[in-house]
């Protein structure tokens, strides 16, 4: 708990419960917000490395820096998160196959929507091509017999058969 404060501020409560003594050390915590123990604790450090505890200066800056520094903890996943430099993620397999197995069904249902839309639109293009050729054609033949029906010609010469317009000949039919 006592990793939150400066060192300055260590050092003046600490010292202010040295020169004090012990009785008044729990109006000194009261007054500063810190417990009791921390005071205790500090003063202990102050009277022991007086010069040296508080400093933020690294005291050890002539020593090796490649030092080697061993861990030791209870719990083996932080201890391994440590190793590592990373924390170890569980995943949920279930909720992975679930949503891999529902995406890769969504796009194969897509495509196949895709193929029988493209399908059916070929399919009604053709059906509408051919009906627009053959109601064309019909059109034709009609105008033909209309034409023919509608004009005079010579059927056969040497049989003396002509044709006539159909009105004519309804209307000659009608008088004979």
């Amino acid at each position: 708990m006592s990793e939150k404060y400066s060192s300055e501020f260590k050092a003046k409560v600490a010292l202010e419960a040295v020169a004090q003594g012990r009785s008044v050390i729990e109006k000194i915590a009261q007054k500063h917000d810190v417990s009791e123990d921390d005071i205790i604790e500090w003063a202990a450090q102050l009277q022991d490395e007086a010069s040296q505890i508080f400093t933020t200066e690294t005291a050890h800056a002539d020593e090796d820096v490649n030092e080697e520094v061993d861990i030791t903890t209870e719990n083996e996943e932080f201890a391994g998160a440590v190793e590592h430099g990373v924390m170890s993620d569980t995943l949920n397999y279930n909720k992975l196959i679930f949503w891999s197995t529902l995406g890769t069904a969504l796009v194969i249902i897509f495509v196949i929507g895709l193929v029988y839309f493209s399908q059916y639109s070929l399919f009604e293009a053709q059906k509408q091509v051919s009906a627009q050729s053959g109601y064309s054609e019909v059109q034709e033949l009609k105008a033909e017999q209309d034409q023919e029906l509608n004009s005079f010609g010579v059927v056969d010469l040497e049989e003396g058969i002509y044709r006539i317009p159909i009105d004519s000949a309804i209307s000659r039919i009608a008088t004979d």
